[in-house]
């Protein structure tokens, strides 16, 4: 194909590439791999760059949110390249906007003419866009012979049906402990320290990496809790309960379990004892990439963020009990004008190989077991990552189409609960004003 002519433009909010063909870079290892807004993100300007398409009669249009940062980029540009290269004709057009533009802009492209082929999802936003039937049955399209039926693991194929068709396929992370490795070694905690298979065990993890000065005050606290999220509270509800969720089958509240209460009861006494921190919602970063603590809950991408401010110091605890898988979707909207060949052009971005291009250019995990190993080479300090897959459980049955709204009376109701409401109370009012969405 000839090589792409480019030409740039400089705007603020949203970066643009089309293109079948031409020119790919490396760029460092970094995660995006779910839905992560921050300050830096939401205020960043950005370029846009149009390529022109050779001998593309079909141009498939894909909206990815995000910065679109280079590994991710090239990533992406990466694995689409090689699928217009064996189907001539095709071009894409891939445009990256930051999350917080994101839905406003999708939701009117969806709305009109105007919205992308393929397009990526959060977790919480999939259900009610499924509801709304803009998502392509992709059930209709993925052979009887693929090889994801088998690869990918079962829990990740779950959340991307409804109705036992698939409408999406997932981009995974899951919730882990990181640690500051140097800090460990100072305070002398051991391999078997960094084992946890209790909540007992983790609260002594906590105090152990807990550095003090002579008199006693804090200097580095062992833990950084978030006191409104949902995905830290369902992080400790898996090390109470052996299949932790939020919301039963007809999506109405679980998280008045005796379970939720006692994980959110643990969140707020980890914090009673001194040892940890509150993280601050203005700040961009997390504690332990700050240094205001030596460990966090993060996404698989806290690793790369806090290794770069602790480079060769970021370790992930080997955890056996459960935790949260999350992450975002990929889909294909409904209203393409070309569902052959977008279905075709997406089913190649979750490809065996495809996915190996996005594990070594932008560090993301894959989902597929056969690639486990891979992902592992490229950091061993990824095992413990990948071995927490297998014990990672999302929120409830999929696609729940108000999560949005009714997350955030579980968010009040945590936040409430470190304002001196007992948890029980907290939870049972947050689960009377979700189901009461589900009720209008």
């Amino acid at each position: 194909m000839k090589r792409m002519k480019v030409a740039a433009i400089c705007l603020a909010v949203m970066m643009t590439f089309t293109g079948c063909g031409g020119n790919n870079s490396s760029g460092n290892v970094s995660s995006t791999s779910e839905h992560e807004t921050n300050a830096k993100e939401s205020s960043q300007q950005e370029s846009v760059q149009k390529n022109s398409t050779a001998k593309a009669d079909t141009v498939i249009n894909i909206w990815i949110a995000g910065s679109g940062e280079k590994s991710m980029d090239d990533a992406y540009k990466t694995v689409l390249n090689s699928y217009c290269e064996n189907h001539e004709g095709v071009g894409y057009e891939i445009t990256y906007i930051p999350w917080s533009d994101y839905f406003t802009k999708l939701n009117t492209g969806l709305a009109g003419a105007s919205g992308p082929d393929i397009f990526m999802l959060g977790y919480g936003q999939i259900g009610s866009v499924q509801r709304a039937g803009n998502l392509l049955n992709l059930s209709e399209y993925i052979p009887e012979d693929w090889d994801g039926y088998e690869d990918f693991y079962e829990n990740i194929l779950d959340i991307c049906k409804m109705d036992d068709s698939y409408y999406a396929l997932f981009k995974p992370s899951n919730r882990n402990f990181f640690y500051r490795k140097d800090i460990a070694e100072q305070n002398g905690v051991t391999e078997e320290d960094l084992h946890i298979t209790s909540p007992q065990d983790f609260l002594s993890l906590v105090e152990k990496m807990t550095v003090k000065d002579d008199k006693g005050n804090v200097q580095v606290y062992g833990m950084e809790v978030d006191p409104d999220s949902e995905q830290e509270l369902f992080t400790y509800l898996g090390m109470f309960s052996e299949h932790p969720l939020f919301w039963e089958d007809d999506y109405t509240a679980a998280f008045a379990s005796e379970e939720c209460i006692n994980a959110l009861t643990f969140m707020n006494d980890i914090y009673k004892t001194g040892n940890a921190s509150l993280k601050d919602a203005n700040e961009g970063s997390s504690g332990l990439a700050s240094g205001v603590a030596a460990m966090c809950i993060g996404a698989n991408s806290e690793y790369v963020t806090a290794d770069n401010a602790f480079p060769g110091n970021i370790g992930v605890v080997k955890d056996d009990m459960n935790t949260l898988l999350i992450g975002d979707y990929l889909a294909v909207n409904a209203a393409t004008k070309n569902p052959e060949v977008a279905a075709d052009m997406f089913l190649h971005m979750f490809s065996e190989e495809s996915l190996q291009v996005f594990a070594e250019t932008a560090g993301q995990y894959s989902g597929r077991k056969s690639l486990d190993g891979a992902f592992t080479a490229i950091n061993p300090d990824y095992e413990n990552i990948v071995a927490m897959y297998a014990n990672s459980f999302s929120y409830g049955k999929p696609m729940h189409p108000n999560f949005s709204e009714c997350a955030a009376f579980l968010r009040t109701a945590i936040e409430s609960s470190f304002s001196g409401i007992a948890p029980k109370d907290a939870l049972e009012e947050g689960k009377t004003n979700w189901d009461s969405v589900l009720n209008k």
